[in-house]
């Protein structure tokens, strides 16, 4: 016997009171101290929101064109209202110091151009006294400098810097629109990402650059819908240079590719890359440091650390892993968005660092496939934020084992019940888990 699903104006009334839960957060997130500053408060205020996020997916089945155009409409003004309150993090204050010096010559990867150097001082101002690691150069790729370059150029302020973050998130939700389109998919899904308590907190309130690569990643998949390897190939090949999960994604949809389409993203590589020459080996410099001595919220790399011996060891073993993993799945010509999530998840278990923007990769795909754990791990994540008081105090920036159960166990035994319950006869009554 199954449950009658609710009236429609039940449904509608319900998801407007969960907009409601989340407009009172947004507010006080807008209006208030920064995350990091006050975690106790931060923590309980994400639990409602995530709670009436979870909600508000069932409540939006079914959703009328108009009820979902006054949600996107809706999650629009949440930006707005984030986009405008000072940043929750500082790694943007480095996204636009890193424009501005090439407004004016700089290479932001070249170790003298750095943003300690004295020909810099005059440029100095609120946006350089709240960069962190001021003693390295660049660490994001290529083609989010240039990025950051055409911004500065627009508007050298961080709330520009946002506001192109955000827009980045509106394109992703119109590829995803066409994408679901494709797929004969509800378009309600969409409500997954643009009602993301993660995304409102990391993209608009903290302005992680993340955005934009997630955005050339989608942008790579409706390529594929479509048919068209050459663009997804293009795609993909921009997005590696943005972050580099977008080019171990493409990996896992090598045999969607001709040995041309791979030249062609080469060639896209290799224009991104060109500008910045001149840094040498300073390139990858910050790069290569933070993955062989930053260390946080880590879980299999932390056992794979002690079986090996050395840190560096365990990175390497678990970027072999995870390109063997893609290499498995496109020899299995698995389906575009599994093999995404797959890679995304095997990223995050193996790496040695696991910040909460981290797991905005996950939105897209969700949006166009149900992974219940991944979806709860957009909730959990948010414990990694009780690393910030022993930071403030001067104390190890980490989180404990007992932080980390209760983060990634909980997202564990959903995949395991999600796996089981999708493998048990039909018989059974089993239907597939649905999250939106």
């Amino acid at each position: 016997m199954t449950l009658a699903t609710p009236p429609r104006v039940v449904r509608g009334g319900v998801l407007a009171l969960c907009g409601v839960v989340l407009s009172l957060c947004v507010a006080n997130w807008a209006t208030g101290a920064a995350p990091p500053f006050r975690v106790g408060a931060h923590l309980a205020l994400y639990g409602a929101a995530f709670v009436a996020y979870l909600v508000a997916l069932v409540a939006s089945r079914g959703l009328s064109r108009r009820g979902l155009l006054l949600a996107l409409g809706v999650a629009l003004v949440w930006r707005a209202a984030l986009v405008v309150a000072p940043p929750f993090n500082d790694d943007i204050n480095r996204y636009v110091w890193e424009g501005r010096i090439q407004q004016h010559g700089g290479n932001p990867f070249k170790w003298s151009d750095r943003p300690t150097m004295e020909r810099w001082a005059p440029l100095r101002d609120e946006v350089w006294d709240g960069m962190n690691h001021r003693h390295m150069p660049a660490i994001y790729p290529p083609l989010f400098q240039l990025a950051a370059w055409g911004v500065t150029s627009v508007h050298d302020s961080v709330t520009a810097m946002k506001v192109f973050l955000v827009l980045c998130e509106i394109a992703t939700l119109g590829l995803l629109a066409w994408v679901l389109r494709r797929r004969h998919r509800p378009a309600e899904r969409l409500l997954i990402m643009a009602w993301s308590p993660l995304a409102l907190v990391e993209v608009a309130g903290a302005g992680h650059n993340d955005a934009f690569a997630v955005m050339w990643l989608v942008a790579g998949l409706l390529a594929l819908e479509l048919d068209r390897p050459l663009l997804s190939a293009l795609a993909v090949g921009a997005g590696s240079m943005a972050k580099i999960l977008p080019g171990v994604v493409a990996v896992a949809w090598a045999r969607r590719y001709r040995p041309w389409h791979v030249l062609a993203a080469l060639s896209v590589i290799a224009v991104c890359v060109w500008p910045y020459l001149d840094a040498g080996r300073t390139l990858f410099h910050s790069l290569s440091r933070f993955a062989r001595y930053w260390r946080f919220n880590e879980t299999l790399f932390a056992p794979l650390a002690a079986l090996l011996g050395s840190h560096e060891a365990a990175v390497r073993a678990g970027t072999v892993l995870t390109l063997v993993l893609a290499l498995v799945l496109a020899w299995r010509r698995a389906d575009t968005t599994t093999a995404a999530m797959a890679l995304v998840a095997a990223s995050l278990v193996l790496s040695p660092n696991v910040l909460p923007w981290y797991a905005l990769w996950f939105l897209p795909l969700l949006v166009v496939r149900d992974q219940p754990a991944a979806l709860l791990f957009t909730g959990t994540v948010s414990l990694s934020y009780l690393a910030y008081p022993e930071d403030q105090s001067g104390d190890r920036w980490s989180v404990g084992w007992g932080v980390r159960a209760l983060e990634y166990l909980p997202c564990a035994a959903v995949l395991l019940l999600t796996h089981l319950r999708r493998g048990a006869p039909e018989s059974a009554g089993n239907p597939p888990a649905r999250i939106g």
